[in-house]
C-alpha cells in the first residue's frame, strides 16, 4: 500500500485534524464527555509546534486521499525518548497494512531524531489499539498518572537496524 507523508496544512486541511482527534478520543473513551476541554486551542498548538523541529505533525495521504494523521516529539521527560500523540487512521482503512507504514514512519523520524525509546499512552478500553501496539513490539511500561483510563506503552528502537522501508 503506497502511501505518503506530509506536514500536515492548518490552512487546507484544519478540519480533518479536529475530525481525526474526535474519533480518535471517542475510540478511546467510548465518549465525547471532556473532549471540548481536550481540543481547546488544538489548532493553536499545532500552529505553535510546527515553528519547532522536534515536533511532528504529519498527515497520510493514498492516492491524493487523506486517510490518517501522526502527532508525535523527539523528547519527553525521559532521557532518549520520543512521544507518540496520535496514531490514527481513518476507520476503513484501519487494520490495512497502512498502520504498520505509520508506525515504520515514526520509528524512522525518532531514530532519526537520536531517540532509543518511544513511549506513547493508550486506553485500556481501545482494545484494538492494545492489540495493533503490542504485536508490533509494544510493551506496557506503566499506568498514566494523569489519566486513569490510560497506561503507557514503551518500544525500543533500534537506530543500529533501520525499521522496515517507508
Amino acid at each position: 500500500m503506497d502511501v505518503e507523508f506530509r506536514p500536515i496544512n492548518l490552512a487546507k486541511n484544519y478540519d480533518f485534524c479536529f475530525a481525526a482527534r474526535k474519533d480518535a478520543y471517542y475510540s478511546s473513551f467510548e465518549t465525547y464527555a471532556g473532549f471540548d476541554d481536550f481540543v481547546n486551542g488544538y489548532r493553536e498548538r499545532i500552529e505553535a509546534r510546527q515553528a519547532q523541529t522536534d515536533w511532528f505533525y504529519i498527515h497520510v495521504w493514498q492516492n491524493d486521499k487523506l486517510i490518517g494523521q501522526l502527532e508525535f516529539r523527539s523528547f519527553s521527560t525521559e532521557p532518549d525518548t520520543g512521544y507518540v500523540h496520535l496514531f490514527y487512521l481513518v476507520p476503513e482503512v484501519r487494520g490495512s497494512c497502512a498502520s504498520r507504514r505509520l508506525q515504520a514512519y515514526v520509528e524512522a523520524e525518532l531514530i532519526r531524531a537520536g531517540c532509543r525509546r518511544a513511549v506513547l499512552s493508550v486506553s485500556r478500553t481501545n482494545v484494538r489499539a492494545l492489540r495493533f501496539y503490542q504485536r508490533h513490539g509494544w510493551e506496557y511500561y506503566r499506568a498514566n498518572p494523569k489519566h486513569e483510563q490510560t497506561d503507557f506503552y514503551q518500544l525500543q528502537l533500534c537506530p543500529s537496524e533501520p525499521p522496515e522501508a517507508i
